[in-house]
C-alpha cells in the first residue's frame, strides 16, 4: 500500500511539473507575439578600403571611421521583418582615386531580415548617403546575432557590407536591442 502512494504521489508530481511547463511555453508563444518591434543603438567602425585622412593623398592600408547607429525593425512573418537602419560616421575623409571627400555621412537604408535561425539574422536593402559635398545610393548587405538578456534586451553584434558608388565601406558594431 505505501509503494502504491509513493508511485501516486509521482505521478502526480510529473503531470503537474509537466503541465507547468506547457503552461510557460504557451506564455512564451504569446509573449513572442507581442514583441513584434525592436528597436537598436550601436556602436562600431566603418572600414574604408580606398579612404585616407582628409591630410594624406592616399593610405596602405585604408581608414577607419567611427560610427553610431540607430535601428527601428518590424516582424511581419514569423522569419522576416522589415527595417530601418540609421548610421552616423563620425569623421572627416576622403575616398582616394575617386577624390571624392566626406564628412558626417548619414547612411539611411531600408532593409528587410530573414531569421536562418531564432538568434542569427541576415539582411539586405537599399538606402542613400547624405553628406553635404556629394549624396549616394548604397545598397546593403549584413548579418547580426542576438545574445539574450533580461527583460527583453539583446546584445547585438553586427557585420556589414555597403556597396556605394566608386566605392565600399565594411562595418562591423555592437548594439542593444529591446523587443517591445
Amino acid at each position: 500500500m505505501q509503494d502504491f502512494r509513493l508511485i501516486s504521489l509521482i505521478v502526480f508530481l510529473l503531470t503537474c511539473l509537466s503541465s507547468s511547463s506547457y503552461a510557460q511555453e504557451e506564455e512564451e508563444g504569446e509573449k513572442e507575439e507581442l514583441l513584434k518591434n525592436r528597436v537598436v543603438f550601436s556602436l562600431g567602425y566603418t572600414w574604408i578600403p580606398k579612404g585616407a585622412s582628409l591630410g594624406e593623398s592616399e593610405s596602405e592600408n585604408g581608414f577607419f571611421v567611427p560610427a553610431v547607429g540607430f535601428d527601428y525593425f518590424r516582424k511581419i512573418h514569423e522569419d522576416f521583418e522589415i527595417g530601418l537602419m540609421w548610421d552616423w560616421e563620425l569623421d572627416h575623409y576622403i575616398v582616394t582615386g575617386k577624390e571624392l571627400e566626406r564628412e558626417r555621412a548619414l547612411i539611411f537604408a531600408l532593409v528587410l531580415t530573414y531569421g536562418i535561425t531564432e538568434k542569427w539574422k541576415v539582411f539586405s536593402g537599399g538606402g542613400i548617403e547624405l553628406e553635404k559635398h556629394e549624396n549616394l545610393g548604397i545598397f546593403r548587405l549584413g548579418t547580426e546575432y542576438a545574445f539574450e538578456m533580461q527583460r527583453d534586451w539583446e546584445f547585438t553584434p553586427t557585420l556589414l557590407f555597403d556597396f556605394k558608388k566608386g566605392y565600399d565601406t565594411w562595418g562591423i558594431s555592437v548594439g542593444f536591442c529591446k523587443r517591445f
